[in-house]
């Protein structure tokens, strides 16, 4: 007998395991039975078999575990098919909802889940809850399944099944298809229409399959392969039993990664000959494929280390769990090492610079200031420091077009030591392609910038801090001091990675086969940074790049908005980036209700309504997961934000299995998978920022992208005031319902918890830029502000040179004031000296002084 498990059995085991009492004595008793396996005995020998046979299933048969449970299997052929366990009621429940539950075989001799009414008896026929989708059934079928399946059939009754939508119950489509004269067609295109019903559109393409004998049934002589919905158990195999034990005894919400389709276990399995990248769409596994490989390259190369490296702090966190609970064996989780690039960096530096040891961190050692106040206190020459006074003239033009300056140099700072070392940057000086980067740069710009980087990094040393990129270009300077310690190095996420964090994991990667596995998704590119894997020496030839377009977490609607907003939206600096493709992805195999596009009164009133919403659906699941996305704040104002309210944020201290909701900024959530994700603040100007160039403002689609897309079963894109121009895509009211948060949401009261603080209030200065307090604001200050974003670039100079002295000058009224309302007073005092001194530049100045009520 060859006994198979189905994934919906190995859920239902670890449900009573976790039931505890006398549900996880019967679990015991299933392991105790598996177990006998691992000796080459029946299993269940001594079970007794259920008094009433079944018709629900055919050749099912049911055992009595015992306590009222029961264990659901269909034997036939010499091959046992192990598929539900639970208590009497449960086990009712799911043969229900499972009639005619066929394990079969398609052309490749996977194993597969069909399903096949015996006859449309209404007791015995399949039937299913709608998934409340719109539209006509038979449209999420692929033309050529569709004619086959009709194939015959009478006009008359073709209109009618076209249509049928999920509205009509399992009754309606079976008095449209009852009169077709062929049985085997009459009862396939029944089972086929319950299913797109339900939303199962694999179980709808597999009734169609069937019919035309690509799936048929498993004999005792069938060659069969494992496949996502059954595993064979290897019997004799004690260790694989003990994995199976350990995985039920550990598992949570991360059971999804107990199986895995074909192609995903292809890949965690394959051997390389060199370098490979894998390349699939958000949903398709990869981060599975990622710790599957893991585990299976430890196992291969014994008393050997496995690197396993992301930049995403939350990400490494998930991987690190997910390690521990998919493999039961101590020695070969012991090798594999899971670690954010960041951290990696800090531990070589710690090796190599041990005098320097504090100084690698994001929070300095002697204040705990973050890194972002520290940079803003340089930027903006405070605490008595012009260092970066030589960028003033990079300032003024960035914000002359309306770019966020002090934003946009630190990113540029960081492509410069993204793309090359400290010893090569006079290579920025040369003009350099600054690919991914659009506003153009002077070389007295780069020049200055250059000037600016280091006077940055000096400040860093000084006060024993550094950002993410100085530890990568520190630990870069000793490149020829590390060694090739790992056998295999594995990076999830790599479409982040820079080419100097490339160059640096090459170092640490032995030569031979599967050394170096690169996995991402170029959709999902959020990073400003120069990433180059040809200047970072790793050939991909095309044998050894691969790609998965099957999403396998998303519903279909949510996918269908993801995708939409997406390619509603690229621009060709996606499109032309090195290495940049986006996969068409097949929609998912599960239907779900519409994402939803809500409407609040004010960002207070969104947060307070999401996090609610979240609660009220994660109320009596405790295995749910839920995210509330904040667009248009850094991390740090969130995490402000949690810490006031005791939520907890997306951060990488904590395990995403310790809590039920959480907080974060879009970029966090990358890798995570949540049953519910809503996305507030999705306004027109938050989403994209405005203060980008519009030809970077990709980079905040593929955030948004990668948030829409950590949703299993519901979507909500939520704004106050006018909608983000990516959620008014053409036909959008087809992919979303539209609605207000108030209306949808019925909750007489809901709990206010604020919003993010801005900068500023984090810099202990909240008071500062309000408008009220212009009339107190010095000119070098005001040109800071998002209000000077815009200005003319002769202004922004006259501003400088005209309004930058203490001394009054009686002759020059105008001349020698710092505060800005001050020079409002004079220009509107002596208006002739005013256009004197400001000349074509006066009517803006007058706008401006009208614009913040300093007249």
């Amino acid at each position: 007998m060859k006994y198979i498990k189905g994934k919906k059995f190995v859920r239902s085991v670890e449900d009573l395991n976790r039931g505890g009492g006398q549900s996880s004595k019967v679990a015991d008793k299933i392991f105790a039975a598996i177990g006998k396996l691992g000796i080459g005995k029946d299993p269940f020998k001594g079970f007794k078999l259920t008094k009433h046979g079944e018709s629900r299933i055919k050749n099912c048969r049911k055992y009595d575990l015992g306590n009222g449970c029961r264990l659901i299997t269909v034997v036939k052929d010499g091959n046992c098919f192990l598929l539900y366990a639970g208590s009497h009621d449960d086990c009712d429940k799911w043969l229900d909802r499972h009639r005619g539950i066929t394990p079969s075989v398609n052309n490749d001799g996977n194993i597969v889940e069909t399903f096949q009414s015996n006859n449309l008896d209404p007791s015995i026929r399949i039937i299913g809850n709608s998934d409340s989708s719109h539209g006509k059934l038979f449209e999420k079928l692929e033309d050529k399944d569709f004619d086959f399946l009709v194939e015959g059939v009478s006009w008359r009754i073709v209109n009618q099944i076209t249509d049928l939508e999920s509205i009509n119950d399992e009754d309606e489509i079976y008095e449209v298809v009852k009169d077709i004269e062929d049985e085997d067609r009459r009862k396939a295109i029944y089972d086929t229409f319950v299913k797109l019903r339900q939303g199962d559109i694999k179980a709808a393409v597999n009734c169609v399959a069937s019919l035309r004998g690509d799936i048929v049934s498993i004999g005792s002589d069938t060659e069969v392969k494992n496949s996502d919905d059954f595993h064979i158990i290897t019997t004799n195999s004690p260790r694989e039993l003990e994995q199976f034990e350990y995985y039920i005894r550990n598992a949570d919400y991360r059971d999804w990664m107990m199986f895995m389709h074909p192609e995903q276990q292809r890949m965690a399995t394959a051997e390389f000959s060199g370098p490979t990248k894998l390349t699939g769409v958000s949903g398709s596994g990869k981060t599975c494929i990622v710790v599957k490989r893991a585990i299976t390259l430890a196992e291969r190369y014994p008393d050997e280390k496995i690197l396993v490296l992301t930049l995403n702090r939350p990400l490494a966190g998930l991987i690190q769990d997910l390690v521990l609970n998919c493999c039961a064996f101590p020695e070969v989780r012991g090798r594999i090492k899971v670690a954010p690039f960041f951290e990696l960096c800090q531990e070589f530096l710690g090796e190599f610079e041990p005098e320097n040891k504090k100084t690698y961190d994001d929070q300095t050692w002697k204040t705990l200031e973050h890194i972002d106040d520290v940079w803003r206190e340089f930027y903006r020459l405070e605490l008595n420091n012009r260092d970066a006074e030589c960028m003033l003239p990079v300032h003024d033009s960035l914000i002359s077009q309306g770019i966020d300056a002090e934003r946009y140099i630190r990113e540029e700072f960081d492509w410069i030591r993204s793309a090359m070392s400290y010893g090569q940057r006079e290579r920025y000086l040369g003009g350099i392609e600054r690919s991914g980067r659009s506003y153009p740069l002077l070389k007295e710009f780069r020049s200055m910038l250059l000037n600016g980087l280091e006077k940055w990094e000096h400040k860093m040393r000084e006060i024993g801090i550094t950002d993410y990129l100085g530890v990568a270009t520190a630990l870069y300077r000793h490149r020829d001091r590390l060694q090739p310690t790992y056998r295999c190095i594995l990076i999830d996420e790599c479409q982040d990675f820079g080419t100097i964090e490339l160059e640096l994991v090459v170092a640490l990667a032995q030569d031979g086969t599967d050394n170096l596995f690169f996995c991402g998704d170029a959709a999902q590119h959020v990073s400003w940074k120069h990433q180059s894997f040809k200047d970072a020496g790793i050939s991909l030839p095309g044998a050894r790049s691969r790609k998965i377009d099957q999403n396998y977490r998303n519903s279909r609607n949510i996918l269908q908005v993801a995708y939409e907003i997406l390619c509603n939206n690229l621009t060709e600096e996606m499109i032309e980036k090195e290495d940049f493709e986006i996969l068409d992805p097949k929609f998912a195999n599960f239907g779900g209700p519409k994402p939803l596009r809500l409407k609040a009164r004010s960002l207070e009133d969104e947060i307070a309504y999401a996090i609610a919403y979240a609660r009220s659906e994660l109320e009596g699941y405790p295995n749910r997961k839920a995210c509330i996305a904040i667009c248009g704040y850094t991390l740090q104002q969130i995490q402000e934000l949690g810490k006031r309210n005791s939520l907890p944020v997306l951060e990488g201290t904590l395990s995403i299995e310790k809590e039920p909701l959480f907080l974060s900024d879009l970029e966090q959530t990358k890798g995570f998978e949540f049953d519910l994700v809503c996305i507030v603040n999705a306004g027109k100007g938050v989403i994209p920022n405005l203060a980008t160039p519009s030809h970077e403002q990709f980079r905040d689609l593929s955030k948004l992208y990668v948030a829409m897309t950590r949703a299993k079963l519901k979507l909500i894109l939520s704004y106050s005031g006018d909608p983000s121009p990516y959620l008014e895509f053409n036909k959008a009211e087809e992919y979303f319902r539209s609605e207000m948060w108030k209306d949808s949401f019925h909750e007489e009261k809901i709990l206010k918890l604020g919003v993010p603080p801005n900068l500023d209030e984090l810099h202990e200065k909240h008071l500062r830029y309000d408008l009220p307090l212009f009339d107190k604001m010095k000119v070098e200050e005001f040109l800071y502000t998002p209000q000077a974003r815009g200005l003319s670039l002769r202004l922004i100079r006259k501003l400088r040179d005209l309004v930058k002295g203490k001394t009054r000058n009686k002759k020059n009224p105008l001349i020698k004031w710092r505060v800005l309302s001050e020079i409002a007073e004079k220009a509107i005092e002596y208006p002739d000296e005013a256009r004197k001194h400001f000349g074509s530049e006066y009517e803006e100045f007058q706008e401006l002084v009208e614009r913040l009520g300093l007249h």
